[in-house]
């Protein structure tokens, strides 16, 4: 087992990719957190993972854009179990709006969410990972942050994922004296998630997308979540032991162009 007895939390934990990554985890040996602000949701997640793998999860609720909330989650982690090896960068919105169209309500929540939040965690966690070394930070981009995908209605998401991006090189420029690295991972169209069925179902932005998200990959079918887990995977155990600062497109080659 790749992360045996490692200490993770993974945020965003109650479905989708989160849910995958943290059962993958598990089925590693590691304890994971799971946090998320469905509570209902993530005991649900808990008992599933615990009942497949027999290793120990913990469920927190959190707002990833509130700091005493995360701060307390961090608190909580290192009160039961004194470190933590492994923090995955999950939680994220995306929603739909034409840019001469959005307000700035909307920006914010986006960034409130998929930045404040990953530099939030991340910086509460480095607190605790500086002490230990070896320790990881995966962030959550998307290839939405290397080429504008979807081509209309998404500025803000993608500008957040851009923004991850940056953020993870500058985490592992600062923290890799202590051992800490930092990746970012870029998912293409992920079926199995709550974020694609809202896409693809939303009016005049998803019609016929799955099919055309399947053409345009050199491989020539969906992604899932499995296939993200995989690569969290690999960020987090040694096998990634001479890599930081980079971000990986797991997309199935549909932006090798970009």
């Amino acid at each position: 087992m790749l992360l045996k007895n490692k200490i993770a939390i993974v945020t965003g934990a109650s479905q989708g990719i989160g849910k995958a990554i943290a059962k993958k985890f598990s089925e590693h040996g590691a304890i994971t957190i799971l946090c998320s602000r469905n509570i209902d949701k993530l005991k649900i997640v808990s008992e599933e993972i615990e009942k497949n793998t027999g290793n120990k999860t913990v469920v927190l609720g959190v707002d990833v854009s509130k700091k005493d909330e995360v701060d307390n989650v961090i608190k909580k982690v290192v009160e039961l179990f004194s470190r933590i090896d492994i923090l995955v960068n999950n939680a994220s919105i995306q929603e739909f709006v034409p840019f001469l169209e959005m307000a700035e309500d909307f920006w914010d929540r986006h960034f409130d969410i998929n930045v404040k939040g990953t530099f939030l965690f991340s910086q509460a966690v480095a607190k605790v990972m500086i002490n230990k070394g070896g320790c990881r930070i995966i962030n959550l981009s998307s290839d939405s942050g290397v080429a504008p995908i979807p081509p209309k209605e998404t500025a803000a998401y993608c500008a957040t994922k851009s923004a991850i991006i940056g953020l993870t090189r500058c985490i592992a420029k600062e923290l890799g004296r202590y051992n800490i690295y930092c990746n970012a991972i870029c998912p293409g169209a992920i079926f199995d998630t709550g974020m694609y069925e809202h896409y693809a179902n939303t009016e005049g932005v998803g019609k016929g997308r799955l099919q055309l998200d399947i053409d345009t990959t050199a491989l020539g079918r969906i992604g899932y979540s499995k296939d993200v887990a995989d690569v969290a995977l690999f960020f987090a155990s040694d096998l990634s032991s001479f890599i930081t600062g980079e971000r990986l497109l797991v997309t199935g080659g549909d932006t090798m162009t970009q």
